[in-house]
C-alpha cells in the first residue's frame, strides 16, 4: 500500500466554502504576485475550468515551475534512461525475486485491472516499483471517470505557460526523479508491491477517495490520506517524499520570488501541514492568501 501511495504521489463534486488549490504568494521583497497551486498528477485537466483565478494568475507571472521541467522528463533521451534504470540487475528480475505462488498473485491482479492484456511476464526483466506504477495506473483509469493517462495534468499545466510565452523550470532533476521511482532496494520494492496486491480493494478506496478530496479542493483532506497511519505514508517515506523535497523547494523559491515572479504546480500533498509550502512560506516572511 505504501509504494502505491509512493507511486500516484510521485507519479493525487462541489468545491466547499473553505476548500482552496490557489493560493497568491505577495511580500517580503518578492518581484510581484507569485502563485502557488496545488496538482493530482492523475486527476483530467478539465478541473482547471472550475479553479477561480486560474488564468489571471498563470498569465500574469514570469515563469512556471513545476516539480520537474516535463519536456525535459519527456524527452526520448530521458525515456530510454528511465526504462534503463527500471531494469532489474540479472539476478533479481521478477521471476527471480518473487515465489511461484506471489507471482501468479500479482499476475491475476493486473490481468484483472487490464482486461487480460497486462501480464508479470512481460514486466519480468524490470524492478517491482514500475510494476507498482503501472498497477496504480491501471486502477485508476477505473476509479477516476474520464481519467486518460497521456493527458498529466502537471505537464499541461507548464504547456499552458509555455504558449502564453512564459519559461517552464522545474525544482528537480530528472536524475532525482528516476530516483525516486526505482531508487529504493529491490526487497523494498518487492514487499510495497506485494502489500499493494494484499491490499488491492483498499487501494480501489484510497483512489476513489484521494481523487474526490482532489476534485473538492480540499488539501487538507488529501494530507490527512497521505499520513493515515493504516494506508498512508511511513514516516520515513513522508519524509523523503514530502518534508525534504518541500524544504528544498522553499529554500529555492527564496531565491527565485526577489527576482521573478512564478507560477508553481506540484501535487497538493505539498501544500499542507506544519512541514507544507504554505506554511514554510509563511514562516519565511511571504503573505500567503487564498485565490477566490
Amino acid at each position: 500500500m505504501k509504494k502505491f501511495i509512493l507511486s500516484i504521489a510521485v507519479l493525487f463534486v462541489a468545491i466547499s466554502s473553505n476548500a482552496q488549490i490557489l493560493y497568491k504568494v505577495s511580500g517580503n521583497g518578492a518581484k510581484g504576485d507569485s502563485y502557488v497551486m496545488g496538482t493530482h498528477h492523475l486527476a483530467p485537466i478539465s478541473i482547471i475550468n472550475s479553479i477561480e483565478g486560474f488564468n489571471n494568475a498563470i498569465n500574469s507571472v514570469d515563469a512556471v515551475y513545476g516539480e520537474i521541467e516535463h519536456s525535459e522528463m519527456n524527452s526520448p533521451a530521458t525515456q530510454q534512461k528511465m526504462m534503463m534504470l527500471a531494469m532489474a540487475p540479472a539476478d533479481s528480475t521478477l521471476s527471480k525475486v518473487f515465489t511461484k505462488e506471489q507471482f501468479d498473485s500479482i499476475d491475476n491482479v493486473l490481468k484483472k485491472y487490464s482486461g487480460g492484456q497486462a501480464t508479470l511476464a512481460m514486466f519480468d526483466p524490470m524492478k517491482p516499483s514500475l510494476v507498482s506504477q503501472q498497477l496504480a495506473i491501471l486502477i485508476n483509469m477505473q476509479v477516476i471517470p474520464n481519467f486518460n493517462p497521456m493527458q498529466q495534468l502537471d505537464t499541461h499545466i507548464q504547456e499552458i505557460g509555455v504558449q502564453a510565452g512564459k519559461e517552464a523550470n522545474g525544482f528537480e532533476t530528472v536524475d532525482f526523479q528516476i530516483n525516486v521511482l526505482f531508487g529504493d532496494p529491490i526487497s523494498k520494492q518487492a514487499a510495497d508491491l506485494l502489500e499493494s496486491i494484499r491490499k488491492e480493494d483498499m487501494m480501489k478506496s484510497f483512489s476513489f477517495d484521494l481523487y474526490n478530496a482532489y476534485m473538492a479542493q480540499d488539501i487538507e483532506k488529501v494530507r490527512q490520506l497521505m499520513i493515515d497511519p493504516d494506508l498512508g505514508l511511513e514516516p520515513e517515506d513522508e519524509a523523503k517524499m514530502l518534508t525534504n523535497r518541500n524544504v528544498n523547494w522553499v529554500t529555492q523559491l527564496k531565491t527565485i520570488l526577489p527576482q521573478k515572479s512564478v507560477f508553481v504546480c506540484v501535487g497538493a500533498g505539498h501544500l499542507p501541514g506544519e512541514n507544507g509550502v504554505l506554511n514554510l512560506l509563511r514562516q519565511a516572511g511571504y503573505t500567503i492568501t487564498p485565490v477566490n
